[in-house]
């Protein structure tokens, strides 16, 4: 991630000037920092005098310098007066994330500057420091703060204490994440993937042993391939995969990895599409994806549930070296659920060509 900039750029949009800190700002700065209808909403030290403004600006500044924030003015065009202010920070660059933070003075609220705003800086934040993931902690009674967010495309991802976390994702890129013999497993592109990842959700195997994710056209699978595939990898560092066969490209179907709440270890899932049956691809990917759990992110164990009326989903996972524990619950639902695993110290046999 790209976090100093010299020099320190400027943001623009139809309306507004998004531009670094200066001392003159420190009068509109204590306004804010004192504004009680502000304060209602975020947790911050309460300004108490000119001079802690001044020094909130100064601290900003060093921040920006040692790269550990970007903090912009948000500002009318033509005009000096700071209305507003908006930053990145708290980095974390193994993982790609910046948090994102916002005020803006209560003569303002209403006009859609905060939007224009969250645009520019979203967008720097994608493409010039190289983010995939902006998060934003935002106090669950704060409605009009959460409205904006939805409206810019970020989901709810979280609850920590009194806030709510939200998170917005860089559009995935399609990158391959592992390859085997006939096989290429590869993050999903919610735009090209929606019309193959709407037939899968919809097919008669996936209705029955996985469930309706309500999924019933075009832009209900490009959200789900976003927020409930694409999200989830960007944040844990797995997901499920799109299946592509070499040799022509052809989309066959999903495998991967999730950690769900209700279960101690990661868990291994799949789904392929009808006319793919039969063939061993499942197999082939899921051992492909129990070895990257193995090798790459050193998970100790994998499991995986399944309902007992799915004899092939069983055989999949006996063939990659799951073996049957117990039957679970699912919490808040009741259904009963076989859960398999296996831990991945031992050296998993896998037989390819015994097609599933």
């Amino acid at each position: 991630m790209q976090t100093h900039f010299a020099p320190y750029p400027n943001l623009y949009t139809d309306r507004l000037e998004l531009r670094p800190f200066q001392d003159l700002d420190a009068p509109e700065i204590f306004l804010q920092r004192s504004d009680e209808r502000i304060l209602q909403h975020i947790s911050i030290q309460k300004a108490e005098t000119l001079e802690d403004a001044l020094a909130f600006i100064h601290l900003i500044e060093k921040n920006m310098e040692n790269g550990e924030g970007m903090n912009w003015a948000i500002c009318l065009k033509d005009e000096t007066k700071l209305i507003g202010t908006i930053c990145l920070w708290n980095f974390q660059p193994e993982k790609s994330i910046a948090e994102l933070g916002y005020s803006l003075h209560p003569d303002h609220w209403g006009k859609g500057y905060a939007s224009e705003a969250l645009a520019a800086v979203v967008d720097f934040g994608f493409e010039k420091i190289g983010a995939a993931i902006l998060e934003a902690y935002v106090q669950t009674a704060n409605i009009a703060s959460v409205k904006l967010l939805e409206k810019a495309g970020f989901v709810k991802t979280g609850v920590e204490e009194i806030y709510s976390v939200y998170a917005l994702c860089r559009p995935p890129l399609g990158a391959v994440i592992m390859e085997t013999e006939r096989l290429r497993l590869r993050e999903i592109i919610p735009g090209d993937d929606a019309p193959y990842l709407l037939e899968l959700l919809n097919t008669p195997d996936w209705l029955a042993n996985i469930g309706d994710r309500n999924v019933r056209n075009l832009d209900d699978a490009r959200k789900y391939a976003i927020y409930r595939i694409w999200l989830n990898c960007r944040l844990k560092g797995f997901s499920f995969y799109v299946l592509e066969r070499k040799t022509d490209s052809a989309k066959l179907g999903m495998c991967g990895l999730i950690k769900r709440d209700y279960l101690d270890d990661v868990d291994i899932g799949y789904a392929l599409l009808p006319q793919f049956y039969g063939q061993g691809y499942v197999v082939e990917a899921a051992a492909a994806v129990l070895n990257f759990g193995k090798q790459d992110l050193k998970l100790p164990r994998l499991e995986a549930i399944t309902i007992e009326s799915n004899k092939p989903s069983q055989r999949v996972l006996e063939k990659v070296g799951l073996r049957f524990e117990r039957i679970i619950t699912v919490p808040g639902d009741g259904e009963e659920l076989m859960l398999l695993g296996v831990a991945l110290g031992t050296k998993l046999i896998v037989i390819i060509h015994e097609f599933s």
